[in-house]
């Protein structure tokens, strides 16, 4: 059996063993290349994260600026308001304060002057025609003692003359007829009065005998002609409205003249 020389062997053996480890050197290679990437590709990963988390942090304390940069100006806003406001009611304070200045000098003067008109209405109730003389006298009289009360406000002080005045004022318009008792002539007479208005003011006696009428000019009664008792009687059932309105020929005194 032939062998083959024994170098020429060794170097095929050698030459396999080559081909066998170069393989494994390239894969080792190859595999600490991989490493490496990978390695690379987890430190870019973090690094990635890192950056992530600081955009992140970067954002959040950008939106936290903008909150309280929103807050400063919403802040700035609302303080602006504020001082509009109290300038504001700074005038309003001023306006109040003249007004109740004013109110004060008004007072001053308003209260003598519902004094005065108090006063007025009693002479003109005095002089005026003696017709519920002693209530209307009376009511006056209350009147001046209420203007004179410290716990009644100014207001309601003008109020009460105002009524009292438009119930003077009131009289002026009207027919009014009632009975009362009358001292005429040295005599106690029962009987009817009708008044017209400010313009005349008579008297019919129950039993239909005796009238008369008020004198301004006199200030007294004056007795009139039996000829007008049935004139004066329809007058006053007139004035009852128990019968239509009508004319009547009724005696009255014109000032300056005659009745």
């Amino acid at each position: 059996m032939y062998w083959p020389n024994c170098k020429m062997l060794q170097g095929i053996v050698a030459t396999v063993v080559t081909l066998l480890v170069v393989p494994e050197i390239h894969a080792a290679e190859v595999v600490d290349s991989l490493d490496v990437v990978a390695k690379t590709n987890r430190d870019a990963v973090a690094s990635q994260q890192r950056i992530d988390e600081s955009a992140q942090a970067t954002q959040g304390m950008l939106e936290e600026y903008r909150k309280l940069q929103d807050g400063t100006e919403y802040q700035a806003a609302y303080t602006r308001e504020l001082e509009e406001l109290d300038r504001a009611q700074q005038l309003q304070i001023v306006g109040l304060q003249e007004q109740i200045a004013q109110a004060r000098v008004t007072r001053q003067r308003i209260v003598p002057l519902m004094r005065s008109m108090a006063d007025a209405l009693e002479k003109f109730v005095v002089l005026d025609l003696p017709f519920h003389h002693e209530q209307r006298i009376s009511s006056v009289l209350q009147l001046k003692q209420r203007l004179n009360q410290p716990d009644l406000s100014v207001s309601a002080k003008f109020r009460l003359l105002l009524e009292a005045y438009q119930l003077e004022q009131d009289y002026g318009g009207k027919i009014e007829a009632w009975r009362g008792p009358l001292q005429f002539a040295g005599e106690d007479l029962s009987v009817e009065y009708l008044r017209v208005g400010r313009a005349a003011l008579y008297f019919h006696s129950l039993d239909g005998e005796t009238s008369g009428y008020w004198d301004a000019k006199e200030d007294s009664w004056i007795t009139l002609d039996a000829d007008y008792n049935r004139g004066l009687a329809q007058a006053l059932r007139v004035a009852k409205n128990l019968v239509a309105p009508r004319l009547l020929q009724l005696p009255m005194r014109v000032p300056g003249g005659d009745s």
